[in-house]
């Protein structure tokens, strides 16, 4: 009997011990933007196998903590409504992954956590202009960057080289050309309506920063002011860049109509060789290859160049789609940080930040970070050399904006007012900054 009570005291101090280990061990959510049965796309691997692999081996490191995670936002329509329900009930993550246009609207309302102390000298070092992005007025990080897509502009060059105009593209290493060089190609190229020299869309707000993305080539223009929440689109030097822009109308080398197209619309005159080039590298190469493989469409070749420049200013920096990156949501207590800031070092490494680019079909923002695609795909092999060499920006009109799905869908209305032959720019981007500001300042 006493045997059996000497037993039972030994489990019970046992399971007393282990809850007590238990106890001890902080928690941390982490969420991603996905769902739990989407799979990486460089290796078939599912998401959450994945992660799984990644905190099993960090916990296996670190005995105090417990991450849990889930993949969410596609059954949202990859919008922020499954997050935006989270954070009003209370419950958000305490890590979240996802694009900079989703997660810079808890930057802008004030619900993120300073993330400076995630990243060493060296660090931001590596990643160069694009940590930008990522950081607030006060010089504070609010996110930490890990993958973007190419976003560059896309020339089907098979087209110059049957015409004999090859000489007018841009040329390696640093494909640059000015506006100027850029209109003398698209003239010498268009011929429509079996070729126009190239497209644009705005009836949806879907892929806007091919469009924003000619911006980069007049120095100075800036889309928004964090600390007075005023956007800056109408400004002396915007309005020149648009000007340029509409001037692309003017002379009708661009397939007619941009205010009526959405991104669909347009696909097929890039993949039947209709235009000759146009912004937004990283789905255009995506789609033709595609067409190529599963279609049996007839292969042409192209080239990635940068957005055109005017003359006298420098190349235009690298374009990249809407990066993704980590943000911590504000902890009650301070002393829950020190470990979250530990994990955000781990999964910002080099090796880990590359494994999620590849898993997106996209590249790491770090320069230390392994091109996960290697020599399976030239054109990312290219960008990452040329990005890695000037650096890179995001073009959405989306760091510390709140309501930003708002102000986007009125970005498109914008685009669409500016796409009419008779368009008064200056007013419609005053029209804009009006409205976007009335948005942002609710």
């Amino acid at each position: 009997m006493k045997r059996q009570w000497l037993v039972a005291i030994v489990v019970a101090l046992m399971l007393s011990l282990a809850w007590n280990v238990s106890a001890q061990k902080q928690k941390i959510t982490f969420w991603a933007f996905g769902s739990e049965e989407a799979a990486k796309g460089d290796t078939g691997e599912l998401w959450k196998d994945f992660y799984k692999k990644v905190f099993d081996q960090y916990m296996a490191k670190h005995s105090d903590v417990d991450i849990t995670f889930a993949l969410r936002g596609y059954e949202a329509g990859g919008t922020t409504l499954f997050m935006d329900t989270a954070v009003a009930a209370g419950t958000p993550p305490d890590i979240y992954l996802d694009s900079n246009m989703r997660i810079s609207k808890y930057y802008g309302q004030g619900l993120t956590a300073d993330l400076s102390a995630a990243l060493s000298a060296a660090d931001r070092a590596k990643y160069g202009n694009i940590l930008k992005d990522f950081q607030g007025p006060d010089g504070k990080l609010w996110g930490v960057p890990v993958s973007g897509g190419y976003w560059d502009y896309i020339i089907n060059k098979t087209l110059f080289e049957k015409k004999g105009l090859a000489s007018l593209l841009p040329k390696a290493p640093d494909f640059t050309w000015t506006t100027e060089q850029y209109l003398k190609a698209a003239k010498a190229i268009n011929d429509p309506p079996k070729v126009y020299a190239t497209a644009f869309f705005a009836k949806s707000p879907s892929m806007d920063s091919a469009f924003n993305a000619f911006f980069g080539g007049f120095p100075g223009i800036e889309f928004y002011d964090v600390k007075t929440k005023t956007f800056k689109i109408n400004s002396p030097k915007a309005i020149e860049a648009l000007k340029f822009l509409h001037s692309i109308q003017e002379q009708g080398l661009m397939v007619p109509g941009a205010a009526g197209f959405i991104d669909d619309d347009i696909d097929p005159y890039w993949i039947n060789q209709q235009i000759a080039m146009i912004g937004g590298a990283n789905w255009y190469a995506k789609i033709v290859n595609k067409a190529i493989k599963e279609q049996g469409l007839e292969p042409f070749e192209y080239i990635l160049a940068r957005y055109p420049n005017k003359p006298g200013a420098p190349g235009t920096p690298v374009a990249t789609s809407d990066p993704d990156g980590f943000i911590v949501f504000k902890q009650k207590n301070a002393k829950n940080m020190d470990k979250i800031i530990e994990l955000i070092k781990y999964l910002q490494s080099p090796e880990i930040a590359s494994s999620i680019a590849g898993g997106w079909s996209k590249v790491p923002l770090r320069s230390d970070a392994k091109n996960p695609f290697g020599d399976k795909d030239p054109d990312q092999n290219a960008w990452v050399a040329a990005a890695r060499k000037v650096g890179t920006r995001n073009y959405y009109f989306n760091t510390g904006v709140p309501f930003f799905n708002e102000v986007r869908q009125a970005w498109a209305e914008a685009r669409q007012a500016f796409w009419q032959d008779d368009a008064d720019i200056q007013k419609v981007m005053d029209d804009f900054v009006k409205r976007a500001n009335d948005i942002v300042r609710q």
